[in-house]
């Protein structure tokens, strides 16, 4: 078996996942990871965003504009700011987002107990492996 393989595999699958999970929410992961940053740090811009998302600008305005319209968001930039914005997530927007953490993280953690892992402990190899693999120097820089 290939763990970068595994890895990639588990990570598709649980992003269609999450897609089934989080669509009776009225949600899209995108928009859902959206909120956990947006309630990680208040006041990004719009580009920040969508760099932290890794979609494109214009995937990412959509994105904000569909989290404004449902009243998740709030815009807070000063007037005069162009199309600059500064997001906050709304006091609803805060609710949705830990509502569908609950939703995905439950189930993921009901799936590693049925095969015998600590949700936790594998939570933080997880991070442990993360955390190496960034600091890897690639040789294409």
């Amino acid at each position: 078996m290939d763990l970068a393989f595994e890895l990639h595999d588990l990570v598709r699958t649980l992003d269609r996942w999450a897609e089934r999970i989080l669509a009776p929410e009225g949600l899209t992961y995108n928009q859902y990871v959206a909120l956990v940053i947006l309630g990680e740090h208040p006041g990004i811009t719009g580009r920040t965003l969508a760099t932290a998302l890794g979609v494109t600008e214009a995937a990412g305005s959509g994105i904000v504009k569909a989290l404004l319209g449902a009243g998740f968001v709030d815009n807070q930039a000063a007037k005069g700011s162009g199309n600059r914005r500064e997001l906050h997530l709304t006091e609803a927007g805060a609710v949705k987002a830990d509502h569908c953490g609950r939703l995905l993280g439950n189930s993921l953690d009901d799936n590693a107990r049925a095969i015998g892992l600590d949700p936790q402990d594998l939570a933080r190899t997880i991070r442990d492996l993360h955390d190496e693999v960034r600091t890897i120097r690639h040789p294409d820089g």
